[in-house]
């Protein structure tokens, strides 16, 4: 498996505990809370619905509403929010405390401030009804027509009963308002007549106290009857004056069919509607929690599960950090230990990951620059080595001749040509192995036959063949053309056929062969000769090197032509390698693309 499936994996692995660890959190959470608003709602719903309520009846509006559902979301715990009809959000208690508003449950409870019918109306109401009742089952009468609805509304307000000179008086119980929905009419105008009475106190500012005193008649406590003065005098005759609200009041409480078993009911539902105008609009209150989660409520196994998260995201992290970090570290250290010249430094690469490979790359590396360096220090002993035999005869020769030893002849002076040509080959080689490998090396390619050029080259290379005993043969049956310079290639196939013959003992054979191998020319130098090993034949390309180096002063050669020559031929699109066998004999063979390859504007 590799390093980058196994960081995926185990990032796989946390993140997916983590949402799951999360989730399980959240609903844990959420169905403690929902447990907990439950029980909450269940313990003070009537205190909260009460006290909503009571404001709504007491003040007749909602204005000011905020300070009591603070109170009440502070004493129970909830989150509350109170909605009018119109869906207008009249108070929040998370929006109270500075924070956003959080969920509430859906089902919500409805609250209507309208103040509630006097008991004792109530009472008489159902007891009046009942006697009557039973009367009309005692002693059946006709039945008569019915009215219409329009005179029976006629009949109505005409019976309606005028209010009393002080409204907040105790109602009468004699006369008009001996009948229940007199004093339910009654009742009605002594609360329109309470709030218009201690709002207009409290604009003059003979009190504090938009509410009522209390929520039964007269509403107005003793104390806000004292301070209201001239406001209850200017309150009656307002509630009086009215007549729409005093006729509409009316008809809702008279319409109640008197002796009917829901006459009592009636009655009230009456008030309420009657009152409507004058009271608070119904809200309705939603419950939720107030967002503050004690981590503490979740309970053992919720903390311990918490602890276990935290703790394999945080091992699995450190492995993964582990993981990475290490060997980047170690090949950071191995990296600048390789720039300070330490070419001898590698890396552990176990396994098969990415992180061995990588280690394995710098390794590989590491190799590549120590076997760069190796060359490099041998090339410059090769050399070193290669002119200081030349130039130490040269200046031997040249100090004998100066002190008088050694006499001058034509044969010296030919000797003393030789060395300084050969030190000139060596120096013209290195010049050219230098612009090939900076990519300086020009080249001037035409069409030229491959198998005219190898005959050209055996032909001029016949005279040492013989002179070695060595047998050289040419097989080119066909022209095969390529797009190449000529001169460069000559320069090719003359080093790969002077080594053959160099490297061939007398009788033995040099064959060179060009012939077509699919899309490619393919020329073929064969010896009989010494043959490399494996190890030799790894090296055979590398600057100075030698098979057998007991042979580079006798022959002459420079050990740099069979990297000029790879280079020359990588360069033209081609390749040379070799394939050699100790005590049997080396093939050396060079690819080029053929005419059929090349692009129009090349042939």
């Amino acid at each position: 498996m590799s390093f980058r499936l196994r960081i995926f994996l185990l990032v796989l692995v946390v993140a997916t505990t983590a949402i799951g660890a999360t989730a399980w959190l959240t609903l844990s959470l959420t169905s403690r809370e929902v447990t907990r608003v439950d029980q909450a709602r269940e313990r003070h719903e009537a205190e909260i619905l009460n006290g909503i309520r009571d404001f709504g009846t007491r003040n007749g509006r909602w204005n000011g509403l905020d300070t009591v559902v603070a109170g009440l979301s502070a004493r129970t715990g909830l989150h509350i929010r109170v909605v009018a009809e119109d869906s207008e959000v009249l108070a929040d208690s998370d929006n109270l405390e500075k924070r956003a508003a959080g969920p509430v449950q859906l089902l919500p409870r409805r609250v209507d401030p309208a103040p509630a019918l006097d008991g004792w109306i109530w009472e008489d109401a159902i007891t009046r009804s009942q006697a009557a009742l039973q009367r009309i089952l005692d002693n059946p009468r006709p039945t008569t027509k019915p009215t219409s609805k329009e005179a029976q509304r006629k009949t109505q307000l005409a019976a309606m009963p005028s209010l009393p000179k002080d409204l907040f008086a105790a109602a009468p119980r004699t006369g008009e308002f001996t009948d229940p929905g007199a004093r339910a009419l009654f009742q009605a105008a002594q609360y329109k007549a309470a709030l218009v009475a201690i709002r207009c106190a409290q604009d003059n500012g003979l009190t504090g106290d938009a509410a009522l005193g209390l929520d039964v008649p007269p509403y107005l406590s003793d104390t806000q009857r004292g301070d209201a003065g001239p406001c209850l005098a200017r309150a009656s005759s307002s509630v009086r004056a009215d007549r729409a609200f005093l006729r509409t009041a009316w008809l809702q409480v008279a319409g109640c069919t008197f002796g009917a078993v829901a006459y009592g009911e009636c009655l009230n539902s009456g008030f309420s509607q009657a009152t409507a105008a004058t009271s608070a609009v119904p809200v309705e209150i939603y419950f939720g929690s107030r967002q503050e989660t004690d981590f503490t409520d979740l309970g053992r196994p919720a903390v311990l599960g918490a602890i276990g998260l935290v703790a394999v995201a945080f091992l699995g992290t450190a492995w993964i950090a582990r993981r990475v970090s290490q060997p980047l570290r170690v090949l950071t250290q191995a990296s600048l230990q390789l720039a300070a010249g330490r070419l001898e430094v590698r890396v552990p690469a176990r396994g098969d990951g990415d992180v061995a490979r990588l280690s394995a790359s710098f390794n590989a590396m590491a190799e590549a620059l120590q076997r760069s360096e190796e060359r490099q220090q041998r090339l410059i002993a090769d050399v070193a080595h290669e002119l200081r035999t030349p130039l130490s005869n040269l200046r031997g020769y040249l100090e004998g001749l100066a002190d008088g030893v050694i006499e001058p002849s034509p044969e010296l002076f030919a000797s003393l040509h030789e060395e300084t040509l050969l030190q000139r080959r060596i120096l013209d080689d290195l010049q050219v192995l230098a612009q090939a490998e900076a990519g300086d090396l020009g080249y001037s390619p035409e069409l030229l036959d491959l198998s005219d050029m190898v005959a050209t080259t055996a032909t001029a290379h016949g005279a040492v063949a013989d002179t070695a005993g060595i047998r050289l043969t040419v097989h080119a049956p066909e022209p095969v053309e390529v797009y190449a310079d000529p001169g460069r290639l000559r320069q090719v196939f003359s080093n790969l056929l002077s080594n053959a013959i160099r490297y061939t003992d007398a009788g033995g054979q040099v064959e060179m062969t060009v012939h077509r191998e699919g899309p490619d020319a393919v020329m073929t130098v064969r010896d009989t000769g010494v043959g490399m090993t494996g190890d030799e034949l790894a090296r055979a390309f590398d600057r100075f090197w030698r098979a057998d180096p007991a042979r580079q002063r006798a022959t002459g050669g420079s050990g740099l032509g069979l990297t000029i020559a790879r280079r020359i031929i990588a360069d033209q699109g081609g390749t040379l390698d070799a394939v050699s066998t100790p005590g049997v004999g080396t093939t050396f063979t060079a690819r080029l693309p053929t005419i059929t390859k090349l692009p129009e504007q090349a042939r």
